[in-house]
């Protein structure tokens, strides 16, 4: 039978190993393919302005990047896999912004 320890580290342990998933996906970029890794895709998100990464997923030769500025505004990135050249850069506009419309 679980201890009630064991049933509360579950979905700790879920989400660590998803967390990995994502990065060691299959159609994710091997080293040896000359792609960036998801860390850089995050390091390079995290270079502009994504302060909280809330998704990031490997696509059709693509890294996109979800996530939050410091003030809490939306922006999604498109990164080219193979270089780290940013494609797309969205951002939402600040809560402060859209206060007048």
């Amino acid at each position: 039978m679980l201890s009630r320890r064991s049933i509360s580290l579950g979905p700790l342990a879920v989400l660590a190993l998803s967390a990995s998933v994502v990065a060691q996906s299959p159609q994710a970029p091997k080293p040896s393919d000359g792609a960036i890794s998801a860390e850089d895709a995050r390091r390079i998100a995290s270079d502009n302005g994504i302060a909280r990464i809330e998704q990031i997923e490997f696509d059709a030769g693509h890294w996109n990047v979800e996530g939050r500025d410091s003030l809490g505004s939306g922006i999604e990135m498109k990164l080219r896999a193979s270089d780290g050249t940013i494609l797309k850069l969205k951002r939402e506009r600040p809560a402060s912004a859209r206060a007048g419309d």
